[in-house]
């Protein structure tokens, strides 16, 4: 199980693991994809949520996996975070509390992982700025209006800000969607 925080999250996964996913079946390993549907709902709640599958179900694998921007916002708060060891921290200690409770061995505890998503798989199509020139229908340069490599975006300006505002740009009306 893979729990991310949103359906795009969710279906730009599935597509860009298809072949893993299909290999992992072909030899009798599901691979599944778990919206949260927000960021706060997956920090608050798949720690239990892995806890409990895994109560269940010892031999199986649970995954979290956050996008790490935006961190400002959670700043002061309890789900605060400044870095990705702040974020594994922050969900294994309260899977690791829920996971006491149920006194799930540390060989079970070992199959809660935490990974992260830098940001948002919008970062994927600043990467490939001709097939995004292509999909907005321009041959404009696109004026290069994010950081390379596209990863080092900071967490006011997020690729999916900026692809959010070629489409505008572009497209003339919405035409985005996550």
């Amino acid at each position: 199980l893979v729990y991310v925080e949103g359906p795009s999250d969710r279906d730009g996964l599935a597509a860009l693991l298809r072949t893993v996913i299909e290999a992992g079946r072909q030899n009798g390993v599901g691979i599944s994809f778990h919206p949260q549907h927000s960021k706060d709902a997956l920090l608050d709640d798949v720690p239990r949520k892995a806890a409990d599958h895994l109560a269940q179900r010892p031999g199986d694998w649970v995954m979290a996996m956050p996008d790490l921007y935006p961190m400002s916002r959670y700043a002061g708060t309890r789900n605060a975070h400044a870095s990705f060891a702040d974020l594994d921290r922050l969900l294994r200690d309260r899977f690791d509390s829920r996971a006491t409770k149920l006194a799930l061995p540390d060989d079970v505890r070992r199959r809660f992982r935490v990974h992260c998503l830098k940001h948002d798989l919008e970062a994927l199509l600043l990467a490939a700025p001709d097939q995004l020139r292509q999909r907005l229908g321009t041959n404009d340069a696109l004026k290069k209006a994010w950081r390379k490599p596209v990863e080092d975006q900071n967490d006011d300006h997020p690729p999916k800000r900026i692809v959010d505002e070629l489409f505008k740009k572009y497209r003339k009306k919405p035409g985005y969607q996550d």
